[in-house]
């Protein structure tokens, strides 16, 4: 019996071992397949993961020749005609007659903004490339803003609801200048990407709807650091670090005019004067230049900084400019004169980013990493009216609201930040 016993121990013993064996095998041979998988499956997603890239870039390729259409080939100059210089002329009659004696009911005084703070803050802006460079205010709606971004985007921002109305995609590299339209739901930008885009509303009527890029001007051939709408509306200046500025019709999107001669250095900054027949640009070399449109030639170079002009903005009256700069300081200018009647400095240490006169022409604020809002004391005197020390990191721009009842600031620290007084 016991040798029995043995005998069926063994033989289900040497059973066991001989399915152990094959389990072995089984698994080992599983193993390799499993091996085998992960490494067809690597080599798939990185097959993807490439097409996807493909894809992309194809699309993007595909939306810049629909947005460029007649952009395909170097641009050429349509042309600064007699009829556009007459329309220019014709509208800084009305302007210069109707701003004679201009009142401004509803006008902030200057006891509220003193006491201005900050209501609210919003970070638009993707946080994978943070940081806003610009801001702009619509002349006459106080709930509508744009702002650039380090994030290549241009952002329409309700400030009644404090969300996002809408996002523009197309420039490739940050943006650097935007600017709406005063009369239109359009928005124009320029971006270190060399170019600068007109973006109109799809749905006629709605500002805060989805927008196509209806021009787009590679005209210049670095950043377009600033861009600016002519008070006709149909017409756009922009500047750029390639020492020239350009002239552009939005409408028939063409370049009217591209004017390179006897410009030394990159321009940074760029706006109109009120009667639209002076063009004011900052540039790198220290200098503020006022060109006349109609003769294309500079009127007048305003010099005293020590370092590169970042800003410039007229007061509505016409008769004043302010220009920040680099080297700490905003510097007034009467420009009947043409003198400089005031510097002003906050602490001597930090570049001025930006400056920006409201549409009375009352108030001026700058930002060097806090804002100093001032008011004019006298005619050719201006002084502090409120510092406001909100944000983290360097401000990059501000705009005012109609009658000066919003203030709205954005800087490096990716923050839209609205102003109000108490």
């Amino acid at each position: 019996m016991f040798q029995n016993e043995w005998d069926s121990v063994m033989s289900e013993t040497c059973e066991l071992k001989k399915h152990l064996d094959t389990v072995r095998q089984q698994l080992s041979h599983t193993l390799y397949q499993h091996d085998a998988a992960c490494r067809v499956i690597a080599r798939l997603m990185k097959q993807r993961d490439e097409a996807r890239t493909q894809v992309q870039q194809l699309q993007q390729s595909l939306a810049q020749a629909r947005a460029g259409g007649m952009q395909s080939a170097p641009e050429q100059e349509a042309g600064f005609t007699p009829d556009i210089l007459g329309r220019m002329q014709e509208k800084s009659k009305q302007l210069a007659k109707g701003r004679k004696g201009r009142q401004h009911p509803g006008l902030t005084t200057k006891e509220k903004l003193a006491n201005m703070s900050c209501t609210s803050s919003h970070p638009i802006h993707q946080s994978t490339a943070p940081g806003i460079n610009c801001v702009s205010a619509h002349v006459s709606r106080d709930d509508r803003i744009a702002t650039g971004g380090m994030d290549a985007n241009v952002m329409l921002f309700n400030v009644a609801k404090q969300e996002k109305a809408a996002t523009l995609k197309g420039h490739s590299k940050p943006v650097c200048s935007v600017q709406l339209h005063p009369t239109r739901n359009v928005v124009v930008s320029g971006s270190q990407d060399s170019t600068s885009r007109v973006w109109v509303s799809s749905v006629d009527g709605q500002w805060d709807a989805s927008h196509k890029c209806s021009y787009v001007s590679r005209t210049h051939k670095a950043a377009v650091n600033g861009v600016c709408i002519h008070p006709v509306d149909d017409y756009f200046a922009t500047v750029s670090s390639d020492k020239s500025w350009a002239l552009h019709d939005m409408n028939r999107g063409a370049t009217l005019l591209h004017v390179q001669e006897g410009i030394p250095a990159g321009i940074n900054a760029v706006q109109f004067h009120p009667d639209g027949l002076i063009l004011g640009c900052g540039s790198q070399d220290k200098i503020a230049q006022i060109w006349d449109l109609k003769a294309q030639v500079i009127a007048a170079q305003l010099t005293g900084h020590e370092d590169e002009i970042t800003a410039l903005s007229f007061s509505e009256n016409g008769y004043y400019l302010a220009t920040a700069s680099k080297d700490c300081s905003v510097k007034l200018w009467d420009l009947r004169k043409p003198i400089n009647f005031q510097t002003i400095t906050l602490d001597g240490k930090l570049p001025v980013n930006t400056v920006t006169f409201d549409k009375s022409g009352q108030y001026l604020a700058l930002a060097t990493d806090k804002v100093e809002v001032c008011h004019f004391e006298g005619k050719t005197s201006v002084g502090s009216t409120c510092t406001l020390t909100d944000h983290q990191s360097s401000v990059m721009g501000l705009a005012w609201m109609p009658n000066a009842g919003k203030l709205v600031s954005v800087g490096m620290d990716r923050m839209v930040k609205i102003y109000e007084p108490k």
